[in-house]
C-alpha cells in the first residue's frame, strides 16, 4: 500500500487556523474602535496586526501564520514546494480584499468550496496553485 506524504489539511485544521490569525485581528478592531486616533492611524493599525500574523512569519519559514503553526499545518504549492514570498503575499491580500468587499461572505463561500472539495483547496488555493497541507507530513523541508 502506497503511503500519502503530503495529505491535505481537513476542514477543522483549516478553521483552527484561520481563527487564530483572523481572530487576533478581530479582537484588535475591537480594541481599536475604543482608541482615540485618528481613523487612518486606526486603519494602520489593524493592516499592521494582519500583516504580522498573515503574512510576516513567512518571512522566516515560507508558508506559515501563527495559526498554521498551532494547528501543525503549511501552504505549500501544487508539486509540494515551497511557496514564494510573493505567492504568499498575493494570496494573503486576494484573501483579505476578497473578505473585506464581500463583508467575510468570501470566508462562508471558501470554507464550504474547501469542505466538498477532495483535495480541500479553497478559492484562493486554486488562483495562487497551492494547498494546505500537514507541516510533519512534508518530505522535504
Amino acid at each position: 500500500m502506497k503511503e500519502d506524504k503530503n495529505l491535505p489539511v481537513q476542514f477543522n485544521e483549516r478553521i483552527h487556523a484561520s481563527s487564530i490569525d483572523y481572530g487576533v485581528v478581530f479582537l484588535s478592531v475591537i480594541i481599536v474602535i475604543f482608541m482615540q486616533f485618528d481613523p487612518i492611524y486606526k486603519y494602520l493599525i489593524i493592516l499592521l496586526v494582519w500583516y504580522l500574523m498573515n503574512v510576516f512569519p513567512s518571512f522566516f519559514k515560507k508558508g506559515i501564520t501563527l495559526g498554521k503553526i498551532n494547528s501543525g499545518t503549511i501552504v505549500v504549492d501544487e508539486n509540494n514546494n515551497s511557496v514564494t514570498l510573493s505567492t504568499i503575499h498575493l494570496r494573503s491580500f486576494f484573501i483579505l480584499i476578497c473578505g473585506f468587499i464581500t463583508v467575510g461572505f468570501y470566508f462562508i463561500i471558501a470554507f464550504i468550496l474547501l469542505n466538498k472539495r477532495n483535495d480541500k483547496r479553497s478559492i484562493h488555493d486554486l488562483i495562487f496553485k497551492t494547498k494546505v497541507v500537514y507541516k510533519n507530513s512534508r518530505i522535504s523541508g
